[in-house]
């Protein structure tokens, strides 16, 4: 995969920007809150249709405007595309998404169109963050790589919602509940099996790139703690937890709930993980994504590479330097090209260097080798 043309239009800081790309490696070099992860921001929008800051898409609005709209022509399989995200503030039906100039009705047919895995300081929220932040990272891992998951997350979520709003109200038939605790079932029984097989195959490979990075010293694992070992009952587990249900106000049990253990020998990494031993698990559990995404769509994904390589010990950068080479493109943002030949100079790719500042984009150079 290879990004040709990005274009910004009222998108975080920019309200106008265009930029064309020739090469395997990018670097936006500015200072911090020069606006260089914006750029990354918006890139990544075009795989998952969210913000990998957790923002609300109101917030992705340049503050002055009601609306932005960003394109992305790549190349995939040796094709031409182009996607298109307009969002207004004022329109009823918000955002509007296209491929190839055909408008996208459901969420599904575009988000894994491009594939990307990216690398931020907020990665560490995986582990910090809590049993939700871990969800979510495998959820839009599974769902870059498969639509059917995406569409079963999904809509499990919105039904959990509306059981949620019907657990409020006061004097209700307990009879209302059955059709939305059939529905939950049907769709949770096919998430506990995405999340089961994908997280095996995950700590597959996390635990042998954990072993390189920390030289054999840490031997951590990943274990699906699903709320329940089969939701084949879970129609029958919703209706005896009914009563608990109401006077929560909340549905108590189900996939929402799963637990997913990052660490060894039955205590999570929170408990005693050192800020370096945390630091190699995200990048190990990161580069787990990238190597399944390849493999199994026989696509190279885009990195996206955040203000992290400067801060990498010798052998973390190694295993970066891996992956760059065996991605289709790679994006970094970085405060100054210092040390950065250090760093990379074994890529004997052509790089192109953006510097960004006042929340305005400038070519330094068409094709620079460092």
């Amino acid at each position: 995969m290879f990004i040709k043309k990005l274009k910004l239009l009222n998108f975080r800081s920019y309200q106008n920007l265009e930029l064309e790309f020739g090469s395997k490696l990018i670097f936006f070099i500015g200072e911090n809150g020069s606006g260089k992860t914006n750029i990354l921001e918006s890139i990544n929008q075009f795989a998952t249709l969210k913000s990998f800051r957790d923002n609300p898409e109101e917030e992705l609005i340049n503050w002055k405007e009601n609306f932005f709209y960003i394109k992305l022509d790549f190349v995939k399989e040796n094709f031409d595309n182009k996607i298109e995200i307009g969002y207004s503030k004022e329109d009823s039906s918000k955002r509007k998404v296209k491929l190839n100039q055909n408008q996208v009705k459901k969420k599904q047919e575009i988000v894994g169109e491009l594939k990307t895995v990216i690398f931020s300081p907020n990665d560490l929220s995986i582990l910090d963050g809590g049993p939700a932040e871990r969800r979510r990272f495998i959820d839009t891992f599974i769902s870059i790589q498969s639509k059917n998951y995406y569409s079963q997350i999904s809509e499990y979520n919105k039904i959990l919602k509306q059981r949620n709003f019907l657990l409020k109200k006061k004097n209700i038939d307990q009879k209302e509940f059955s059709p939305w605790n059939k529905l939950l079932k049907d769709r949770a029984e096919i998430v506990f099996e995405f999340r089961k097989d994908y997280i095996l195959r995950i700590n597959e490979i996390f635990k042998k790139d954990l072993f390189k990075l920390s030289n054999g010293k840490d031997q951590f694992e990943i274990i699906y703690k699903p709320d329940f070992q089969s939701y084949s009952e879970y129609e029958e587990i919703l209706k005896s937890k009914l009563a608990k249900d109401i006077q929560l106000g909340y549905t108590s049990v189900g996939i929402h709930r799963d637990q997913i253990f990052i660490g060894t020998n039955g205590k999570d990494i929170t408990e005693f993980g050192s800020q370096g031993q945390k630091r190699s698990t995200v990048i190990s559990l990161k580069t787990s994504q990238f190597h399944i995404i390849k493999s199994e769509s026989n696509l190279s994904p885009i990195l996206l590479i955040d203000d992290v390589i400067r801060e990498l010990d010798v052998k973390r950068r190694e295993l970066f330097i891996e992956l760059i080479k065996e991605a289709g493109q790679t994006f970094f943002t970085t405060t100054d090209l210092e040390g950065i030949k250090d760093y990379l100079g074994s890529l004997e790719n052509e790089k192109e260097i953006f510097e960004v500042k006042d929340f305005s984009v400038k070519k330094l150079s068409s094709i620079l080798v460092i």
